[in-house]
């Protein structure tokens, strides 16, 4: 069966442009899961923290093939807890963690060995899809436990305070976002955070993946060296995203108006020769 010119152009361009869309976000934590924290240093919200699972670190955005256009919709969720002006504040802050399990020791998950640990940095330049932040890399083995732990102690809070994907705590008292944070990032050392003078729809979130040890781990990689893995991203309407690191790009507006423009010459041209 022949295909007609312009199905096959419009078969071309929704093939070039496609990206996954589905809610990746949890409503149960389990071990791996990343959980996405956003405090305000002021104003409406400043005594909250709101913490939303994200789903799987390792098997939902380590090595994705393709970009997530809307992993989780919490517009309710941040104007309730920061206000309808949550998404022009240069007071509010996000970023994200994970870890497959505490201990060196434990056994690997999914390809995550013990003490992975899985952490957002600021984007200098906001390009989702393209590292643009510098993580520092975490040589003590002692050190990447310690960050496994206190990550740890935010999932068992979450465990214990919520059974849906998302939670509203105190900023203060016991194991909180903000707490987490003020302790040198979870022990990380440098802002695992962003915010802008726009608002954080302006700012995107590197996340890396760093590994305790190779043994079990798949994909392996060099131990104590953050592993790019893609970028988390905002919108203004409360949107999460994700743009993976090896995902088919779209293509340029010129590509697509070469193809059309080739697509209407084929057909002058078999118009002529009928002539």
């Amino acid at each position: 069966m022949q295909i007609k010119n312009k199905h096959f152009l419009t078969m071309l361009v929704v093939a070039g442009i496609s990206v996954a869309a589905f809610p990746a976000n949890a409503a149960t934590i389990t071990v791996g899961d990343v959980l996405l924290g956003f405090r305000a240093t002021g104003g409406t919200g400043a005594s909250s923290n709101l913490i939303v699972n994200l789903g799987q670190a390792d098997t939902i955005y380590r090595d994705a093939t393709s970009n997530i256009t809307s992993v989780a919709d919490i517009s309710a969720l941040l104007i309730s807890t920061y206000g309808s002006d949550w998404n022009t504040r240069a007071d509010l802050f996000w970023g994200a963690v994970a870890n497959a399990n505490s201990a060196a020791d434990d056994p690997q998950i999914d390809g995550d060995p013990g003490a992975t640990n899985y952490y957002t940095k600021a984007q200098t330049t906001l390009n989702p899809g393209v590292k643009t932040s510098n993580p520092a890399n975490i040589t003590s083995s002692t050190s990447r436990v310690g960050i496994s732990n206190n990550i740890q102690s935010l999932n068992d809070k979450f465990s214990a305070t919520s059974g849906t994907d998302s939670i509203v705590i105190a900023s203060t008292g016991g194991t909180t976002w903000s707490s987490s944070i003020t302790a040198s990032n979870f022990g990380v050392g440098s802002s695992i955070e962003a915010s802008n003078v726009n608002g954080i729809d302006a700012t995107g979130l590197d996340l890396y993946r760093i590994l305790d040890s190779n043994a079990d781990a798949n994909p392996s990689q060099t131990v104590g060296v953050p592993h790019w893995e893609g970028t988390f991203t905002i919108s203004s309407a409360g949107v999460v995203g994700f743009a993976a690191t090896s995902a088919v790009p779209e293509p340029s507006r010129a590509v697509l108006a070469a193809l059309g423009l080739g697509g209407l010459l084929l057909r002058r041209r078999r118009r002529s020769q009928k002539a």
